[in-house]
């Protein structure tokens, strides 16, 4: 049956369905791949020419489902995908207990509760969801937008359990903190960091990512390991005489029971 206007229905074009179908392959290469992909990479894994992948890498680019690495011949997935992926991930079971979580959480304090979510390919973490207090916070918090893993507490808390290759690798590629323009640490200095939290079980931070802003975290895992943060952020002007190790202790409870909810070796 022709369409009333009298051109081809789309469905009868074999061309763009096996476009469509190479250039979502391509998509899941990127997105299981842990570090950026080069275009030889991708090609071999398709059994397709380099040329071909090029082309549906600029098709993705386009629409913002993949993106150039800065100053290297690789390519990650994009903000759109985070940002298509974000929303069905709000709807899966996972997020249903991790969103549970911040509630409670929420109840507790009175204050903004996030999951941060890390993103391997990229190297960097995405705040997923969100649950809010009645207190109303002083900044901006950007969802679904890949973020630092080294400046800010819910980004720390899963960089303290990645392997230290993979650590110096995202240092390596970190400019000055967003927050107060510091130069990122040296990398003895960080390792050291992360050992001190990682035995602690939780993160603290002050305006590394948001002028005047605190944050307070522990990482999440499943049977696959670290996957995400939840990190309670509020102004640091507020909440002035808690004792925020002992939120922070609190917090690391919670993220274990979770962890454990989601399968996490113990």
């Amino acid at each position: 049956m022709s369409n009333s206007s009298g051109g081809k229905d789309s469905t009868e074009n074999p061309v763009s369905t096996g476009t469509v179908s190479r250039a979502l392959r391509l998509l899941s290469i990127l997105a299981d791949a842990d570090k950026p992909v080069t275009i030889k990479y991708a090609s071999e894994k398709m059994q397709l020419a380099p040329s071909t992948v090029h082309r549906l890498l600029g098709l993705l680019k386009e629409e913002g489902f993949a993106v150039d690495v800065i100053d290297t011949r690789c390519y990650a997935v994009g903000p759109q995908f985070y940002r298509v992926s974000a929303r069905v991930i709000e709807n899966s079971s996972q997020m249903e207990f991790i969103r549970r979580v911040l509630q409670d959480t929420v109840a507790t304090y009175d204050e903004t509760v996030l999951f941060g979510q890390y993103l391997p390919s990229e190297g960097k973490l995405s705040f997923a969801l969100r649950c809010d207090g009645h207190q109303k916070l002083l900044y901006q918090i950007e969802m679904h937008r890949p973020l630092s893993l080294v400046w800010g507490s819910s980004g720390k808390a899963v960089l303290a359990h990645l392997p230290p290759h993979r650590v110096a690798d995202i240092l390596s590629r970190e400019g000055n903190s967003p927050g107060d323009s510091s130069p990122p640490p040296d990398y003895d200095d960080l390792m050291q960091q992360l050992s001190v939290m990682q035995t602690k079980g939780y993160c603290i931070s002050h305006g590394e990512k948001l002028p005047g802003s605190r944050g307070i975290a522990a990482a999440v895992f499943d049977r696959s390991g670290v996957i995400g943060s939840i990190c309670l952020t509020s102004p640091e002007t507020r909440m002035p005489d808690a004792d925020l190790d002992e939120i922070g202790r609190d917090l690391a409870r919670r993220a274990e029971l979770l962890s454990h909810e989601l399968g996490a070796k113990s």
